[in-house]
């Protein structure tokens, strides 16, 4: 299974859900926290999605 993630038109596709899950990681931190979903390639269904926040420290 294939992993597919777009922003602004453009598509990374990832063949590893490890590698997927921490480009969306880091996608979400670089957006503020945004909801990243990440896509089956083949289907275009939503397989998962990431939000990330940034550590607070104090």
């Amino acid at each position: 299974m294939s992993y597919r993630i777009s922003l602004d038109g453009t598509d990374r596709t990832f063949q590893g859900i490890a590698d997927a899950a921490e480009y969306a990681r880091q996608l979400s931190l670089e957006l503020n926290g945004s909801v990243v979903k990440v896509f089956d390639a083949e289907t275009g269904l939503v397989i998962f999605t990431a939000k990330s926040r940034a550590k607070i420290e104090d």
